[in-house]
């Protein structure tokens, strides 16, 4: 990957941030929204409008941690043979993959031909060697309490990445700065900001999503359950 003039971008002045309650009251509209087949309802409009940032709308677990190419690293261990700690130079030094995807969020809004870049986590993971006893990969956030999981198969599609570009620039800090996991085939409470630690392991650990009745598995559309747990 060429090099590039890489730092922490600046936050937009006072973007709305969704927690968690007002986040499954949304949930309640998408849901109605897609076993209808309607792609746009009055109350998700608005509520669309309301918390809209460059076309996405800003969910948080514990609020947004503040990070720079200094103080964040990035952890992977457990079932590997090489576990190792990447600081942002690192990660930004690896070969880079560039996909373009639409964004689907559950509550069914979507952003259309979003521009991600990043490191396809099939080849990350192939740094550090998985043991053969490896099943899952578990994501943690820099916030706290953001979890995600894979299944070693799901982490071998070709455009899931580690992303950390979006629309040709640096995340920003409410898009998930400086790492967040890419996988367009799922819904977006999949992929996981801030990323700072991956672990293998032999067992499924849900993510905090998934605690709360979504689903494991959120493949879009027919593929799957629709993102919800049934």
């Amino acid at each position: 990957m060429s090099s590039m003039n890489y730092r922490e971008p600046f936050e937009r002045p006072h973007p709305i941030h969704v927690g968690r309650r007002v986040f499954l009251a949304a949930l309640g509209v998408g849901v109605a929204g897609l076993a209808v087949g309607a792609a746009r309802l009055p109350g998700l409009n608005l509520l669309a409008s309301a918390f809209d940032v460059n076309g996405f709308q800003i969910y948080t677990t514990s609020g947004i941690p503040t990070l720079n190419d200094q103080n964040y690293s990035l952890t992977v261990d457990g079932l590997v043979a090489k576990p190792q700690t990447y600081k942002l130079a690192d990660l930004l030094a690896m070969p880079s993959t560039k996909i373009v995807k639409d964004y689907h969020c559950v509550t069914g809004w979507v952003v259309p031909n979003c521009h991600w870049e990043g490191i396809k986590l099939s080849d990350f993971l192939a740094r550090v060697q998985p043991d053969s006893r490896a099943k899952y990969v578990l994501l943690s956030s820099a916030d706290g309490s953001y979890t995600e999981s894979l299944s070693m198969d799901q982490t071998q599609l070709p455009d899931v990445l580690l992303g950390y570009k979006l629309n040709g620039a640096p995340l920003s800090a409410d898009q998930g700065y400086p790492l967040r996991l890419v996988i367009p085939d799922m819904y977006g409470f999949k992929y996981i900001k801030w990323v700072n630690h991956i672990t293998l392991s032999e067992e499924l650990q849900i993510g905090y999503w998934e605690q709360r009745g979504y689903a494991v598995d959120a493949w879009l559309g027919p593929r799957g359950n629709y993102g919800y747990a049934v």
